[in-house]
């Protein structure tokens, strides 16, 4: 049996007895529902609330919102498997069905089996796939610390100007090649709450998680609070002292990636060298 115990599933359903009938056996196979949700909106509320590991949509609700367009809103934040469940298989609805990538379209009424597997299967490819994102994205966090370790040697403090901006382009370009993608997967802003000062303020703390993780990754220590990320050990150790250049070059990731967020803010970058390792200090400023 593939099944792993209590991976939380969200049903979006209208009608009571069939929804009810849908916890029953997600139950009984061992998963956790974490909603019964009626409408779409109801649906998004419940994801952006509780997360979820898989989806089971039906297509038709009441309200505006059908469930291809519910899937799709979540999906914007949310990189989660699908699996419509419907009575409607007619080739229209199929062809919108399917611009939402879904890992399963069961069509009522269903077979037990053919549900249970469909989920097995959905979560199993979900898995693996996820590996292989974690594994790619460990060698583009290798890469990126690589090109730091090896390219700053060389660079001493005497290093001129133009050639300091020329060295932070290209390490610019090279960081959002290499990073930007995955932000962006991990980070998903809903543009069109970005304005709600309480979306925004979740926002900037998943960020400040997200900046701190990076850091961690690369080989540095670091302390978060509400609205700033601090490194209490720099990955560069004394080398600092002699060239700021290194305090630049994480300025930059931490400006690129503000930008990224969608933050309308500036990222506040202060630092204190002595015999002490260096402490950074990036916080974020409206």
């Amino acid at each position: 049996m593939f099944l792993v115990p209590e991976e939380k599933i969200l049903v979006i359903e209208d009608e009571n007895i069939t929804a009810l009938e849908i916890q029953t056996k997600l139950e009984g196979w061992g998963y956790e529902v974490v909603g019964l949700a009626g409408s779409g909106e109801e649906a998004i509320q419940i994801s952006n609330e509780k997360g979820t590991d898989l989806i089971l949509a039906d297509i038709v609700l009441r309200g505006d919102m059908d469930g291809i367009d519910a899937v799709e809103r979540i999906s914007q934040r949310f990189d989660v498997p699908v699996i419509y469940l419907t009575a409607h298989a007619d080739a229209d609805t199929f062809e919108r069905a399917k611009l939402t990538r879904p890992s399963g379209y069961v069509i009522k009424p269903f077979d037990d089996t053919e549900l249970k597997y469909s989920i097995e299967i959905a979560l199993l490819r979900r898995d693996f796939q996820h590996k292989t994102k974690e594994f790619e994205e460990k060698e583009r966090m290798s890469t990126v610390k690589d090109f730091m370790l090896s390219s700053t040697p060389a660079l001493t403090s005497q290093i001129r100007i133009e050639d300091t901006a020329s060295f932070l382009r290209e390490f610019a370009k090279f960081f959002e090649d290499n990073m930007k993608v995955k932000f962006k997967r991990e980070l998903k802003v809903q543009h069109d709450f970005i304005d709600d000062p309480e979306y925004l303020r979740k926002v900037q703390s998943e960020y400040i998680a997200w900046m701190a993780h990076m850091f961690s990754n690369l080989g540095y220590s670091v302390e978060t609070s509400a609205d700033e990320f601090r490194v209490v050990e720099c990955l560069w150790g004394p080398k600092i002292k002699d060239n700021k250049i290194y305090c630049l070059m994480c300025k930059a990731m931490a400006e690129l990636t503000l930008k990224w967020a969608s933050i309308d803010g500036k990222i506040a970058h202060s630092y204190l060298l002595g015999p002490n390792p260096p402490r950074c200090k990036f916080s974020i400023e409206y």
